[in-house]
């Protein structure tokens, strides 16, 4: 036993060296599983901090409980991709026409195939943000060879500049385009640059670090969410708009004076939206109470004889709405800014004694900060009947207005 024990000493302190390799303990930052990327070693990838260590590719592995959340490679890399668009969308990339895209390069630790993968993602986003005209440049990834002094030579159009210039002269490209993806088990970096064909000027150049987009966006005042392409969830998440909100409404009353006109109206607005936050589409319910019964002043209809043909006006009642609104946004919605919409629908005005009455509405909206909204409505309400002492009574509609200032939760 005694030549065996040095030797179970040495495997047991082997395997548990092993072990803490295989173990993920990250600080603050986030990690960034790259589940698609498979057979990477320690030796390959890049030097990092004491306190970053390398990530065990597998779907179903838990972080300790004093970890950051676990991100996938290829959700980080689409937060990347949506910012990129975002700029473009915003305009910062003008007056550039005909843009190929010269080279992609990727870190040692991504497999060389990737280079391909995030050119075709590259191309993908400008088409969806920009009216640009990309060329393929399939020239710039030809190689040549030559033998000078009995050595061999191997150049490209994405080494050589005078063979670059020719192969833009050749396809028409204006512009190249160099893109560079690194990659780190806590954050990833997507680099861009864009030149001038003929001067090899620099024109634009931005690099995107996952760590910081968020609090970039936090500082422009837009909900990450709306840019957020991936999901945690593979079912589709609806989002709502949930507002509640007073103010004066006017309606024609079933009878009385111009003063049993006047309402205080409470409404409730539920909507899901949709298309880029462009549309929604849900309900609103209002309820309805007559100035005079709040001011506790008495009905014009009160102080006159009572008429067994003409229904007196109701005092409470409610508006059920079905609605349709179209938002005037940018690419994305900004708090920062005022923004306005509109909102068609149509439903019923209810009111007791059996009234039912069928209504249109048409309004403005306008949204201020994230919490606060103003909508101010016409209505119309289409004559209908109500059933008086034993008769059907025939009522007259016309139209009315309200202006609610709401609570956007």
């Amino acid at each position: 036993m005694k030549n065996y024990q040095p030797r179970m000493s040495l495997f047991f302190s082997v395997s548990l060296t092993l072990a803490s390799v295989g173990t993920i303990a990250y600080g603050e930052s986030e990690a960034v599983v790259p589940t698609e990327i498979k057979n990477v070693t320690k030796s390959s990838m890049p030097k990092s901090d004491k306190k970053d260590q390398l990530v065990k590719r597998d779907d179903t592995l838990d972080l300790p409980t004093n970890t950051g959340p676990l991100r996938r490679f290829h959700e980080v890399l689409d937060e990347l991709l949506i910012e990129f668009g975002y700029d473009l969308k915003r305009g910062q990339v003008t007056g550039i026409k005909n843009l190929a895209i010269r080279k992609t390069e990727v870190n040692e630790v991504l497999p060389n195939s990737y280079r391909k993968y995030v050119r075709m993602l590259v191309n993908e986003r400008i088409q969806m943000s920009t009216d640009l005209h990309l060329i393929s440049c399939i020239l710039c990834e030809n190689k040549y060879s030559k033998i000078t002094d009995g050595k061999l030579i191997i150049t490209s159009p994405t080494t050589n500049a005078a063979m670059l210039k020719s192969t833009a002269e050749q396809l028409g490209i204006e512009y190249f385009m160099d893109v560079m993806l690194i990659y780190h088990p806590t954050h990833m970096v997507l680099a861009f640059e864009i030149f001038k064909s003929n001067t090899d000027e620099l024109v634009w150049s931005r690099a995107y670090n996952s760590e910081t987009i968020r609090s970039r966006y936090q500082r422009l005042a837009i909900d990450y969410k709306q840019v957020e392409k991936s999901r945690n969830s593979d079912e589709y998440q609806p989002e709502y708009r949930i507002m509640v909100g007073a103010g004066p409404v006017t309606l024609p009353n079933i009878g009385g004076s111009s003063a049993d006109s006047a309402f205080l109206g409470v409404e409730f607005r539920s909507m899901e939206r949709f298309s880029k936050r462009h549309s929604e589409f849900g309900l609103s319910l209002t309820v309805l109470k007559s100035s005079s019964s709040l001011s506790g002043v008495a009905s014009s209809a009160s102080a006159q004889p009572t008429d067994p043909t003409v229904p007196k006006p109701f005092q409470t009642a409610m508006m059920l709405h079905v609605l349709y609104a179209h938002n005037f946004l940018g690419s994305v919605e900004s708090y920062d800014d005022v923004r306005q919409g509109i909102h068609l629908g149509g439903g019923l005005l209810m009111a007791g004694g059996g009234y039912f009455a069928g209504m249109g509405r048409l309004g403005w909206d306008l949204f201020f900060g994230r919490r606060w909204a103003l909508g101010v409505s016409g209505l119309y309400v289409f004559p209908s009947e109500i059933l008086l002492n034993g008769d059907t009574v025939t009522t007259k509609g016309g139209s009315g207005g309200e202006g609610i200032v709401s609570f956007n939760f």
